[in-house]
């Protein structure tokens, strides 16, 4: 794999999140949707049996209240005569006196109490519905009123207080749900069950009421599969519809890291060549000025050459004369200092172009004197500088040392000098002042850069640091300068950088930046 795109894969694998970019987590994340559906399709499922229930057992409950109001309405009457059948016979647990009578036609009827009504409803109900009901008691007066093991328990509960029981139970192939509630003893029950030792108020027993469990089930399972239908469609649906968003914001989120990864790419090349084009400018301006001292030194060496030759001419004379031999050696001596001066000032120039252009190419981290990188900027921009109106005053400790990038500091300080001359002198034709002034300001440094030229307006202002803003577009600005320095300060020197100004009153760009100072400058690297 090439390297840029090894490069562009590990920018994708730490910009963009593990769940976007990779497709196999957005499986766990819909297993923890259809989890969720799971557990609400349960809950719902559980409300739809304990509806069903409760529906049945209002109905087992209405029926017992039913029952318990007829029995009331006999009791209130002493009970009710009715004709012997073969399926309605004498009680033969009615102890009572006229239990059996005979009307004045010979019709012979017989008591029926509440007890005897209830178990001839139930039995007539059990033929019509399928509902049971009967009545039973812990102390039964007809042994087939005996509770079974539900009831008995039931009958128990209510003695402790409770006010009614339902469950579920297995009658052979098939379950039952089951309800049953207390009957307490009334003064109307007292002439019956008083020799069982009864009181007014008692639990003397409990009505029973029993339903096949059959149809509600099927009732529950239509609604289960509704439920479940419902809950799978929405399921498949929210899954489908997000698995769709998913991937569109995955290739969107892609897309867009792409742009800024270009742009950041586009950006670094940018500021790559803007510190070229630094470099560029600074090796003309050395060109220009190293000129000077070595032309000066060629043309005192070309002098010795013609003394060297007048004094060999001198020599080979048989006279020759003391005064105008000392004349050219005094000549000689003079033209081989100046050589040697201009020599030495040729060599300073070379090691400030070599400390600056190391800076600037490498960025590598050293410890510099902030007065000295100054002077190297301006002495970079010299061959511009001095041709133009502008004089610019540096206000500097001597004693300011640091350690860092001497480097970014050099293209910050050249591209606000750059961007004054071009925009705030309108390229050397208005005259005017710059002042650097540096100072420190506890663990950070403050560093000014004032210019007393045209100035800007708030709305220009406020747009200064944007890429590819520019007031001269079509006379040669690019917009970049102070993007650039916007860069440099907040994305690699971790500061801070300010515009301030007003339409001819010139700008003020105040640049604030953490820098750890050292006791001992390192010599430089030769």
């Amino acid at each position: 794999m090439a390297p840029k795109a090894i490069q562009e894969s590990s920018h994708l694998a730490s910009a963009v999140p593990r769940l976007v970019r990779q497709r196999r987590w957005w499986v766990l994340l819909f297993l923890l949707w259809g989890i969720a559906v799971w557990m609400a399709l349960a809950t719902h499922i559980a409300d739809i049996r304990s509806q069903s229930i409760r529906i049945a057992t209002e109905g087992a409950r209405n029926m017992f209240r039913m029952v318990v109001l007829t029995r009331s309405w006999n009791s209130s009457h002493g009970g009710v005569y009715v004709p012997v059948t073969p399926q309605t016979q004498p009680n033969p647990y009615l102890d009572v006196k006229r239990r059996d009578v005979t009307t004045t036609d010979g019709q012979a009827l017989t008591l029926v109490n509440p007890a005897y009504m209830t178990r001839l409803i139930a039995e007539m109900a059990e033929s019509d519905s399928g509902s049971i009901f009967r009545l039973t008691s812990l102390r039964p007066v007809r042994p087939q009123n005996a509770p079974d093991d539900w009831e008995r328990a039931a009958l128990l509960s209510f003695e402790n207080g409770n006010k009614e029981t339902v469950g579920v139970t297995q009658a052979g192939t098939s379950g039952q749900l089951r309800y049953m509630a207390p009957l307490q003893v009334q003064q109307s029950c007292m002439s019956c069950h008083a020799r069982q030792g009864y009181k007014v108020g008692d639990i003397r027993g409990g009505i029973s009421v029993s339903q096949r469990y059959a149809p509600i089930e099927a009732a529950t399972h239509a609604g289960v599969e509704q439920a479940q239908l419902t809950y799978g469609s929405v399921f498949l649906l929210v899954t489908a519809l997000g698995w769709v968003l998913l991937e569109l914001l995955r290739r969107r989120w892609l897309d867009l890291d792409d742009k800024i990864f270009e742009l950041q790419h586009t950006r670094e090349e940018l500021v790559h060549s803007e510190k070229m084009a630094s470099l560029g400018r600074m090796v003309a301006g050395f060109a220009h000025e190293i000129n000077t001292p070595v032309g000066v030194a060629v043309g005192a060496v070309s002098h010795n050459e013609g003394a060297l030759d007048r004094i060999s001419k001198m020599l080979s004379l048989e006279e020759v004369s003391e005064e105008a031999l000392q004349e050219e050696l005094t000549d000689l001596r003079q033209s081989s200092a100046l050589a040697m001066a201009n020599l030495r000032r040729a060599a300073n120039l070379v090691q400030s172009f070599k400390r600056t252009s190391i800076d600037q190419a490498s960025e590598h981290v050293r410890a510099f004197e902030m007065k000295e990188l100054i002077s190297d900027v301006l002495f970079a921009l010299q061959g511009m500088l001095k041709r133009l109106p502008i004089a610019v005053t540096v206000d500097c400790p001597d004693a300011m040392r640091l350690d860092g990038v001497p480097g970014l500091i050099e293209q910050l300080l050249t591209n606000l000098v750059m961007n004054a001359v071009q925009h705030a002198f309108c390229d050397g034709q208005r005259a005017g002042n710059i002042l650097i002034r540096v100072q420190r300001e506890g663990t950070n440094i403050h560093l000014e850069f004032v210019d007393d030229g045209v100035g800007m307006d708030a709305g220009q202002i406020a747009r200064v640091f944007e890429p590819f803003y520019t007031t001269r577009r079509g006379q040669g600005g690019s917009g970049l300068g102070l993007y650039i320095c916007y860069t440099i300060v907040t994305a690699r020197l971790g500061g801070s950088i300010e515009c301030h100004g007003q339409p001819q009153a010139g700008c003020r760009f105040d640049v604030r930046f953490p820098a750890e100072r050292v006791e001992k400058v390192e010599e430089a690297v030769p």
